[in-house]
């Protein structure tokens, strides 16, 4: 097995572990791991069907479904979007938010394998760049992140926001910023 064979299986084992741990915290709460992430997505921000579709990599059947049945247990809100009145925009309601303040800690053993690294910054840099090659590739949905903002510089070493006009020190780099703008470009460096 060549490395980037060992890559991509380290990656998947990774992700299965992630999907064990949102298992069993959604499941208690009478959850699936989709319901979860959507709740958790809404709580960070308000948002479509198509958006959440596309920022979790899911078909819009499947979105629309697990908000049917949040929806049915009092966790969403359908609200009209104040940008387009044709639309609907989703919120978490109060009950939506308790179970989503439960499961803010669903990653509570990742974070702690984080805390062993020698080097987690250089890590993200790395995964978000990874990420940002899928992104730019079409096989998966803009989440927000730095590097795929047209704010986004990488000179002299230095990673930099035009927007903020500050430097963005690696763990500064955002995954989902409520400022993101598309590039449409190829990616700069980490």
């Amino acid at each position: 097995m060549n490395l980037e064979d060992k890559l991509s299986a380290a990656l998947e084992r990774l992700a299965q572990g992630q999907r064990a741990l949102l298992w069993a915290q959604a499941y208690p709460l009478g959850l699936t791991p989709t319901q979860a992430l959507l709740l958790l997505h809404l709580a960070r921000k308000p948002q479509g069907v198509a958006a959440l579709a596309e920022g979790l990599a899911l078909s819009p059947p499947t979105v629309s479904e697990a908000l049917q049945s949040l929806e049915a247990k009092g966790c969403l809100l359908r609200e009209k979007d104040p940008t387009d009145q044709r639309r609907r925009v989703l919120r978490i309601s109060p009950q939506g938010q308790a179970l989503a303040q439960h499961l803010s800690h669903w990653d509570a053993p990742l974070r702690k394998a984080w805390q062993t690294l020698e080097a987690p910054e250089r890590l993200l840099q790395d995964l978000l760049f990874i990420l940002a090659h899928l992104v730019q590739e079409g096989l998966m949905g803009e989440s927000g992140m730095c590097l795929t903002c047209c704010h986004y510089s990488y000179t002299h070493g230095q990673a930099y926001c035009r927007l903020l006009e500050q430097p963005l020190p690696p763990a500064e780099l955002r995954l989902f910023c409520p400022d993101h703008a598309p590039q449409s470009a190829p990616l700069p460096p980490v």
